[in-house]
């Protein structure tokens, strides 16, 4: 089983009280339940909003596809109308099909938005990350592997393949900036996270 991950993370936010964070978005009628780490919200239904530092974190398998859009979505503008100082990410890892999104919206400006699955790239709008370039001058396959790649796609194929691992590996870097270290790694805050499931 791969990693599973949606998350909307809003930075700056150390003012901001998690339960006043669902109405801001307009889910009024929801109310906090349960307490539960960030990890087992991921596998969750519904909301989970919870705080660490001066960062929300909400998880929603539903809300962060709102990001991936060629244009903004309506919960994309109302989230960054919200949070006008902040830089809002959302981040997206299904990794048993090569899932990801990432969209970072900086002070109200959307910045980078990439998004696909299996070889395709559904948005890729803005300039590249510094985590996608990273991992670009990174070594992505060991020389057996590209022979064998060669071998067996074209150069059309070969490119998606490549272009894939990085995407991949750069949402999952871009965790990093938001965790202090990458989410998967042992001495990251990742589990450290409480959030309110909200139902």
């Amino acid at each position: 089983m791969g990693w599973k991950i949606y998350l909307i993370v809003i930075t700056n936010a150390a003012s901001i009280n998690t339960n006043d964070v669902a109405k801001k978005l307009g889910f009024d009628t929801l109310k906090p339940t349960k307490e539960i780490s960030i990890h087992e919200a991921q596998y969750e239904s519904g909301i989970s909003i919870g705080k660490y530092g001066d960062k929300i974190f909400i998880v929603s398998s539903d809300l962060v596809f709102k990001f991936y859009n060629n244009q903004p979505s309506e919960f994309e503008k109302r989230i960054s109308e919200e949070f006008p100082n902040s830089e809002i990410a959302a981040i997206t890892i299904y990794e048993t099909s090569n899932l990801y999104g990432y969209n970072i919206i900086d002070n109200g400006k959307r910045r980078r938005v990439k998004s696909g699955a299996d070889l395709e790239t559904y948005v890729d709008y803005g300039d590249k990350l510094p985590e996608e370039d990273e991992v670009s001058k990174g070594r992505l396959f060991d020389d057996d592997e590209l022979k064998e790649m060669k071998e067996d796609y074209s150069d059309t194929e070969l490119k998606k393949v490549i272009d894939q691992e990085i995407s991949v590996r750069a949402t999952f870097l871009l965790t990093k900036r938001y965790l202090g270290k990458q989410f998967d790694d042992n001495e990251s805050d990742y589990e450290k996270i409480r959030v309110t499931k909200f139902e």
